[in-house]
């Protein structure tokens, strides 16, 4: 008979958290044995080998170090761990509290940090904007060149969990003010402008645009050609377990007939990746789930690295 291994899940009454409560519900490796949230706390802490913190900036900043004392691994959902801390500072706008453990934090990425999630006390899952830029973008090295101006669109589910009868779209956080920015450059390695936009009557899905400029080399060969370099090299830079996908909209698949869009990701744990070549620039559109594979999929697949499972283990139950 196969041992449950135990987790705790601070923040479970919150959009993340209640998504991680779902992510879990096909898992039959893991039960939550502890919940917590500012109303109330149940279940044996002590019991939980790892615990997710679902929590805000401030919150996973000061439950951290204690659980981390007490030997449970933690995986924050929060972005305290995901920057040095005097990018932290200066773009979450306020002090960080437990700074002995920035350099022991590893960002939560599987496709590029797999080995050391495998072995870390702390890890920082990434934001939902910078996952579907930095696994677009990072490939890219070499084959583009310049800034990259980064257009998303989200569910308003990232902000709140009802959607608006009434559409209204709203563009915030310019140019280099979002506090994601800086994480999307960190990981990606390309300096971003990003101007992330709120569908206030969609619930789930992220659509990132991103505009990059292409090598000299790149720019001395046909488009097509162009964007078929581009393609292999994203495609040869993920495994099968990545589940990140270049997919063109004139293949068959799309739910829609004018071509890939958030219906094809929403409540999946795949990335899905179009490129276009245009005049000397290149355009990428990702288009994830900001609940699961920019959130809590995310998650799960690396408590499976920490816990010593398969990545995928029990993520497509749900998913």
């Amino acid at each position: 008979e196969t041992t449950m291994i135990q987790v705790g899940l601070f923040g479970d009454t919150g959009m993340v958290g209640q998504e991680i409560e779902r992510a879990l519900k096909g898992h039959d490796r893991v039960g939550i044995a502890f919940r917590k949230n500012t109303k109330r706390e149940e279940g044996d802490l002590n019991a939980c080998d790892l615990v997710f913190l679902a929590t805000r900036d401030p919150e996973s900043m000061a439950f951290a170090p204690a659980l981390l004392r007490a030997g449970k691994r933690v995986i924050d959902m929060s972005g305290a761990f995901r920057l040095p801390r005097e990018q932290f500072e200066k773009w979450y706008h306020m002090e960080h509290k437990a700074p002995e453990l920035l350099k022991e934090a590893v960002y939560g990425l599987p496709a590029y940090f797999k080995d050391q999630i495998a072995q870390a006390r702390l890890v920082a899952n990434p934001g939902c904007y910078p996952t579907s830029v930095i696994l677009a973008l990072r490939p890219l090295k070499g084959l583009v060149q310049g800034p990259a101006t980064v257009v998303s669109t989200s569910g308003n589910s990232g902000a709140r969990r009802e959607v608006e009868e009434r559409p209204n779209e709203i563009a915030y956080g310019y140019g280099m003010k979002h506090k994601h920015a800086p994480e999307m450059a960190l990981y990606s390695g390309f300096r971003v402008s990003f101007t992330p936009i709120v569908l206030r009557s969609v619930f789930r899905g992220i659509n990132t645009n991103i505009k990059v400029e292409l090598a000299d080399e790149l720019k001395a060969i046909p488009e097509e050609e162009a964007c078929e370099r581009l393609g292999r090299r994203i495609e040869g830079s993920y495994q099968p377990e990545d589940l990140v996908f270049v997919v063109k909209d004139s293949e068959k698949g799309a739910q829609d007939e004018l071509g890939w869009g958030t219906a094809d990701v929403a409540e999946t744990h795949r990335l899905l990746i179009k490129i276009g070549v245009d005049e000397g620039f290149a355009y990428l559109c990702s288009l994830e789930d900001n609940l699961g594979k920019g959130a809590a999929s995310q998650a799960v697949e690396n408590m499976n690295l920490v816990l010593g499972l398969p990545r995928l283990h029990g993520i497509g139950a749900v998913y």
